[in-house]
C-alpha cells in the first residue's frame, strides 16, 4: 500500500516537535490532481508543509515524509471498499423488498441510492481523516547542508527568499 515514490523535502525551520518542510516534487506529486489543475504548479519547488518532527530533524536536512499506515488503510477502506459493499447490500435489500411488494427494478434503484449515499458519506469521512492526519518525518536522508539534495533552481531561489525573511 506504500507509494513507490518517496516523498522528500528540505527542512526550512523547526518549532518544537513540528517542522516547516518544503517538498521536493516527486513523480506522484506531479501527477496529483492539484498539480494537473495548475494549483501548485507541475515543476520547481514544492509545497511548504508543517509536519511532525519526532525524530529531531534540523534546518537544512533533507528528509523523507510519510503518513501512518493506519491512515492509508482507513483511506482505502472508506474510499473503495465501503461504497462497493453498500452497493451490494442496498441492491440485495431492494431485491428482497421488490419480491415482497411486486415492484419491479427496486433492486437497481436501491443499489444506486445506497452507492450514492455511501460515496457522500465516504467524502465526509475522508475529509475528516484528512484534517486529523498529519504528515511526519520518517527519516533523515542527508544531514544539514545549505539546500539539500535534488534542489532545483526555483527551489534554491525560494529558499534564499525564505531565509532572508527569518
Amino acid at each position: 500500500m506504500q507509494s513507490s515514490e518517496i516523498e522528500t523535502g528540505t527542512v526550512l525551520k523547526t518549532e518544537g516537535t513540528k517542522a516547516l518542510v518544503i517538498t521536493n516534487k516527486s513523480k506522484s506529486c506531479k501527477e496529483c490532481g492539484k498539480a494537473q489543475a495548475g494549483i501548485c504548479g507541475k515543476s520547481g519547488s514544492g509545497m511548504v508543509l508543517k509536519v511532525e518532527n519526532a525524530i529531531g530533524a534540523e534546518r537544512g536536512d533533507t528528509v523523507e515524509l510519510g503518513l501512518e499506515k493506519t491512515a492509508h488503510v482507513k483511506g482505502y477502506l472508506i474510499t473503495f471498499i465501503f461504497p462497493v459493499i453498500a452497493l451490494f447490500i442496498a441492491a440485495y435489500a431492494g431485491h428482497l423488498i421488490s419480491q415482497l411488494t411486486g415492484v419491479k427494478y427496486l433492486d437497481v434503484t436501491a443499489g444506486l441510492s445506497g452507492l450514492v449515499l455511501a460515496i457522500l458519506y465516504a467524502f465526509r469521512k475522508i475529509s475528516r481523516l484528512d484534517k486529523s492526519t498529519q504528515l511526519h518525518i520518517t527519516r533523515i536522508l542527508s544531514g544539514s547542508s545549505e539546500y539539500g539534495v535534488g534542489s532545483c533552481a526555483e527551489e534554491i531561489d525560494y529558499l534564499h527568499a525564505f531565509n532572508r525573511g527569518n
